[in-house]
């Protein structure tokens, strides 16, 4: 599980060893009648445009990066251009577009990766959220591969304004970036890459999103035959979410259908809170949305596939602009995103 791999790398970490996460039929339940409360039509934006890449399906941190993105939306404080699965769970991108139509966003575009049909990745609450929520997206069959979404997004956008949020498999990163193509948007229309991984500096073998697909993540993190990921990397560290315990309170605030709160009763019922949150803090520090909570470091370095094949930090390189992130005040940090789950979806 995804936090048992970091508690032992923390230890490790502690004492000196080195650095640091059931299928189903295809065919989806059919969609549920709409709720009878509406969510508030949303502000028009200011905050920053992000397309996230995620694993959602059976960790907690997905589900609640990707509420609390809805969230900040709903507020006029995000922009989410789009949404793509990086794992073969073909009801992944039903159970996104449940979450986003239960915050009143099932405009947003969601594509699937490549050969999800293969079905190959332990479902989770992904399932849950699809029978119980109303949703128009199937399976995968009803959206368009996740490379070619990132296409037609970003060569929509504006210049340097999209922010990529990589909480996932690295597997649609590197589809993009392995044609010209793809290589000429990403340079020219992504402001910042943002990755949940890494154990930085000391570094350890691969861990949590690297191991999903351990070529796609050499080739993001060296570089492919076209050479290095063009734009900026900020890698928001894995030691981050071991103390990021969050959604306790979901059963006693957050009505029924809340998406968070269906996930959390689906990990855990509702009782004690048992896996760390490491999405989350990505979502929001790529966002902007609490500064203070974080610390930058490592600026003038970079990430590199260390000899037990995990990331390590490099603290002298030719990308001036990566670094890596840390929390600062854990306390803060807690209280905002507890406070952004347990909105109340409808009203957000």
């Amino acid at each position: 599980m995804r936090g048992a791999t970091f508690v032992v790398v923390a230890t490790l970490v502690a004492i000196g060893v080195g650095g640091c996460s059931s299928g189903s039929p295809k065919a989806a339940a059919p969609p549920t009648a709409a709720p009878t409360t509406a969510p508030a039509p949303a502000p028009h934006s200011s905050g920053p445009s992000v397309i996230i890449d995620t694993d959602l399906s059976r960790w907690w941190d997905d589900a609640t990066a990707l509420g609390m993105a809805n969230v900040l939306q709903q507020q006029g404080k995000l922009n989410v251009l789009g949404v793509v699965s990086d794992i073969r769970n073909p009801l992944a991108v039903a159970a996104i577009d449940a979450i986003n139509t239960a915050y009143g966003h099932g405009e947003i575009p969601t594509g699937a990766v490549a050969d999800s049909d293969a079905n190959t990745a332990p479902h989770g609450y992904t399932d849950a959220l699809v029978r119980q929520l109303p949703h128009k997206i199937r399976n995968s069959d009803d959206v368009p591969g996740a490379v070619a979404l990132y296409h037609r997004i970003l060569a929509s956008q504006p210049d340097h304004s999209v922010t990529i949020v990589s909480l996932g498999a690295y597997t649609n990163l590197a589809g993009l970036l392995s044609t010209a193509a793809g290589r000429a948007l990403i340079t020219k229309k992504v402001k910042r890459l943002v990755i949940m991984d890494g154990v930085f500096p000391a570094g350890y073998g691969p861990v949590t999103n690297q191991k999903l697909d351990l070529a796609a993540a050499r080739v993001v993190v060296a570089g492919g035959h076209g050479g290095p990921w063009p734009t900026p990397i900020a890698w928001v560290d894995g030691l981050d979410g071991i103390a990021t315990r969050v959604g306790a309170t979901l059963c006693t605030k957050a009505p029924k259908a809340n998406p968070m709160r269906i996930v959390f009763e689906d990990l855990w019922g509702c009782g004690k809170v048992r896996d760390g949150d490491w999405d989350g803090p990505a979502l929001l520090y790529a966002v902007g949305d609490i500064p203070r909570a974080f610390s930058v470091l490592g600026r003038g370095g970079a990430a590199v596939i260390n000899a037990q094949g995990g990331l390590s930090w490099q603290a002298m390189s030719s990308r001036p602009h990566d670094f890596y992130v840390h929390v600062a005040n854990q306390k803060l940090l807690n209280e905002r995103i507890n406070q952004l789950l347990e909105i109340d979806h409808a009203s957000a």
